[in-house]
């Protein structure tokens, strides 16, 4: 795996060759026996962390690694689960922070999930990743200089499109959404990055987002839920993108990185409550 770069532009482009090799890289087949289950950890490189005995949540590194230290986390031992019906959301929503801390000397660090064979999920069993990296991608360069540029918070103050809120977060559509029935869920105080939440903080994100993937999984059960996390940004303001995945990225998409979203935001917002 390395860094190469666009020959115009420059940005970075991830070369992994090695993750060709990993279950259905190249789509569905006949299925296999499941290496996140309990009773096949020793399918897994050794974990990390793992919470509970027997365990609840497991942490190891990523087979068919995209960077140095990419990181699986496995949210539930029921190979059925989804993230909306388990019962320790804020024990796994912990370990995507004590994880997102244990790589704070890196650039960046992702935190993602892919539920679905439409998301790009190569294992149906629940789970997300962690992955450090060397640069600031360019979305988060992007927004972070929209974020310092700006007179004022883009993310504080009052929302349109709310679906839902609590003590802490509200989750809404925004009116610029790129994908159908696309949400965020934004923290009410002014964060740039997950790393600085406290722990009620962390119970209440942990109900939000599984109230956001459950309306999700009413529109479709294959989503993304990104964390945007503007790390060493003063001025950026953390945010989680949760989407189902309805339609295709096209030609269109590809060739100009501009989006076509075919459900109205306050539509969405109505029937995602």
């Amino acid at each position: 795996m390395a860094l190469r770069h666009h020959p115009i532009t420059g940005e970075p482009i991830v070369f992994a060759p090695e993750r060709a090799a990993r279950p259905n890289a190249f789509g569905r087949e006949d299925a296999v026996v499941c290496p996140f289950c309990p009773g096949n950890e020793s399918m897994t490189p050794p974990e990390i962390v793992r919470a509970g005995d027997p365990w609840r949540v497991r942490v190891f590194p990523n087979k068919y690694p995209a960077v140095e230290r990419h990181e699986i986390i496995v949210e539930s031992n029921r190979h059925d689960a989804t993230f909306d019906r388990i019962d320790n959301a804020t024990e796994v929503v912990s370990v995507y922070l004590d994880r997102y801390r244990a790589h704070a000397e890196a650039a960046y660090v992702s935190i993602f999930k892919n539920e679905g064979e439409r998301s790009g999920a190569s294992i149906d069993h629940l789970h997300s990743q962690i992955m450090p990296l060397p640069l600031v991608p360019a979305r988060i360069a992007r927004e972070s200089a929209a974020f310092a540029a700006a007179s004022s918070c883009p993310l504080c103050g009052p929302r349109e499109n709310v679906i839902e809120e609590n003590d802490s977060f509200i989750r809404f559509a925004p009116a610029g959404s790129q994908h159908a029935y696309e949400q965020w869920i934004v923290p009410k105080r002014h964060q740039p990055e997950i790393a600085s939440l406290t722990g009620d903080e962390v119970g209440s994100l942990a109900t939000i987002v599984q109230g956001a993937v459950r309306a999700t999984r009413s529109i479709a059960p294959a989503h993304n839920i990104l964390f945007m996390n503007f790390p060493r940004q003063r001025t950026g303001h953390f945010y989680i993108d949760v989407f189902p995945r309805l339609t295709s990225i096209a030609g269109f998409e590809l060739a100009t990185g501009m989006f076509i979203d075919i459900i109205d935001p306050a539509a969405a917002a109505r029937r995602l409550r």
